[in-house]
């Protein structure tokens, strides 16, 4: 969501900005796991040449939400997730997160989420959408 808002991707920047706004303005609940702000602080890093990311990580953890730390549990159901429904480590994470915090509708474009049977993925470019 950041890294498509912060870049201003051709395809979510404008939907991603908008789903920041609705979080700040207390319209949208959100709650992300402490890895998507080591994400987005590495990406930037390796990808866009940020060596200083300090900024980014303070606007991210400033938003209204909920920021739930990686635990032994998380990381334990993640690597669970991951085999079970062959993801990626990291979004098998973020999917434990979302089970151990008791959220069913995961907002993401990663369409591999789509695997995942027990969760609504729900796209950034359908949001607008759907909250009509």
């Amino acid at each position: 969501m950041w890294l498509y808002a912060i870049t201003g991707d051709t395809r979510y920047g404008a939907a991603c900005k908008g789903i920041l706004e609705d979080i700040e303005q207390a319209k949208l609940d959100a709650l992300i796991s402490v890895q998507v702000v080591s994400e987005v602080a590495g990406v930037l890093y390796r990808s866009y040449g940020v060596k200083d990311t300090t900024g980014h990580v303070d606007a991210i953890l400033s938003y209204r939400m909920e920021i739930v730390p990686v635990t032994a549990e998380v990381i334990r159901l993640g690597a669970k997730y991951a085999k079970e429904f062959s993801i990626s480590p990291y979004d098998a994470v973020h999917v434990a997160t979302a089970a151990l915090s008791g959220i069913t509708t995961i907002l993401s474009a990663d369409k591999e989420l789509n695997k995942l049977s027990a969760f609504e993925r729900l796209d950034p470019l359908s949001y607008r959408k759907a909250k009509k």
